[in-house]
C-alpha cells in the first residue's frame, strides 16, 4: 500500500520559496498518488479532482502519468511566477531554475515556456488541474 513521503524542507535548493509554495502541490501529488497506487492501478475507483480509474489499467497509467507531470508543471510555473514577485535582492535568477542549455551550455529557451505548450496540449485532451 502506498503511504505519501516525509518531506523534509531543512536546507533544500530554494527552501525559503519552496517552503511558501510547495505544499499545496504536495497535497496534490500525494491525493493522486493514493488514488492511483492504491486504487486505479487494480482497477479500482477513487476519483482525484474529477479524474477517476479508466477502462483499461493502461489507460489509467497513462492518465496518472498525464496528471502527475502536470502537477509538477503547474509547480514549476507557480515557482518561477512567486519567485518574480521576489525583491531583486531575494530573487533566485533563471539561470538556476527555468532556462534550458544545450549541450554546450548556451541558452536555447525557458522552461515555463515549453510547459506553457504542455499545459495547453494537455488541456486540449481535457486534462487541466486548479492547484
Amino acid at each position: 500500500m502506498w503511504v505519501p513521503a516525509e518531506r523534509n524542507f531543512e536546507k533544500i535548493q530554494f527552501e525559503e520559496l519552496r517552503r511558501q509554495i510547495d505544499g499545496v502541490f504536495n497535497t496534490a501529488h500525494d491525493e493522486l498518488s493514493d488514488s492511483y497506487y492504491n486504487y486505479w492501478r487494480f482497477g479500482n475507483s477513487k476519483p482525484f479532482r474529477g479524474f477517476d480509474a479508466q477502462s483499461t489499467l493502461e489507460e489509467s497509467k497513462i492518465l496518472f502519468d498525464k496528471l502527475h507531470g502536470l502537477i509538477f508543471h503547474l509547480r514549476h510555473l507557480k515557482f518561477h511566477q512567486e519567485n518574480l514577485k521576489q525583491i531583486s535582492s531575494k530573487q533566485i535568477p533563471e539561470e538556476k531554475y527555468n532556462i534550458i542549455f544545450d549541450k554546450d551550455g548556451n541558452p536555447i529557451g525557458k522552461k515555463s515556456d515549453e510547459i506553457l505548450v504542455i499545459i495547453q496540449l494537455l488541456k486540449d485532451e481535457g486534462i487541466e488541474l486548479i492547484i
